[in-house]
């Protein structure tokens, strides 16, 4: 997976500050023509530097409906792809290589709980640590309301990524970063967009959700190896392991309390009571 950090220069003020600006180096033509081609093939708005001969698509990419909906839905939502903030982003959706991965199931735990750790990662993050006995950890890297974070589960996974789009309370939720991660013997670094959807479950029987992951392997090997079997059962388990463990500490919470060990400060622990008000 590419990690490019350049951006397409464009005029015009900044309308997406949740995207971290990039230095404003003139990219790489055929980085101009990934970006460009997917605006124009999807039907997108493009900046004025996206030319007709950088719009003529990028080698190897088919701009059919599942290639151009992550930056339709985008779109829609208001990230604007003419924002120079932006060109990292629908440069790394309109790549040669995509990897796609959906998952969908449910989770014990309710609605309002998951919201309520959604929005504070690092305290959830500890309770992970705490009951589940895998390292989590989280931490904001901007001002509230938090949209950005950096974040770390175990030996397997570690990375940052903004919310740029939605938010726990409309359970709905698209994260875009960069990080590493260990999936059996491969070990990647890269770019990646998240979609996170969840509702409450029929009868009350905790959250149904569905996940999506959009990958930019580097090349053909790389994209071939994403795109097995075994790989992807490898990802969706590593995705479905900690939204578990995120249900059964919750559960454990309300069995056994915070029970000996950990240093809790007294805001955790007045967000904690908080936390078990909730259904």
């Amino acid at each position: 997976m590419r990690d490019d950090r350049t951006a397409l220069a464009s005029p015009g003020p900044r309308r997406a500050p949740s995207l971290r600006a990039a230095p404003p180096t003139l990219p790489s033509v055929a980085a101009r023509t990934e970006f460009c081609s997917l605006l124009k093939r999807c039907g997108l708005s493009r900046p004025a530097a996206c030319t007709d001969e950088l719009t003529r698509g990028a080698p190897g990419v088919d701009y059919d409906a599942e290639r151009c909906g992550p930056a339709r839905e985008l779109g829609e939502r208001g990230v604007d792809p003419t924002d120079p903030a932006a060109f990292r982003l629908f440069r790394f959706l309109g790549e040669r290589y995509q990897a796609v991965y959906k998952l969908e199931g449910q989770v014990a735990i309710s609605q309002a709980r998951l919201e309520f750790l959604l929005q504070d990662l690092p305290l959830a993050a500890a309770l992970l640590t705490h009951f589940q006995k895998t390292r989590y950890e989280a931490e904001y890297l901007d001002p509230p309301p938090h949209r950005r974070f950096r974040g770390r589960r175990g030996d397997n996974l570690d990375g940052d990524a903004t919310v740029i789009a939605g938010s726990p309370a409309e359970r709905d939720l698209v994260y875009f970063g960069r990080g590493t991660s260990q999936i059996g013997p491969w070990k990647l670094r890269g770019l990646g967009l998240v979609r996170v959807r969840y509702a409450a479950a029929p009868r009350g029987k905790g959250v149904r959700y569905r996940v999506q992951v959009v990958a930019a392997p580097v090349n053909a090997v790389v994209n071939l190896v994403m795109k097995t079997g075994i790989f992807r059962r490898i990802v969706e388990g590593h995705i479905r392991d900690i939204l578990e463990d995120v249900a059964e500490a919750s559960a454990k919470l309300d069995q056994q309390g915070l029970g000996q060990g950990g240093s809790w400060s007294a805001e955790q622990k007045e967000r904690i009571a908080d936390l078990l008000k909730l259904p």
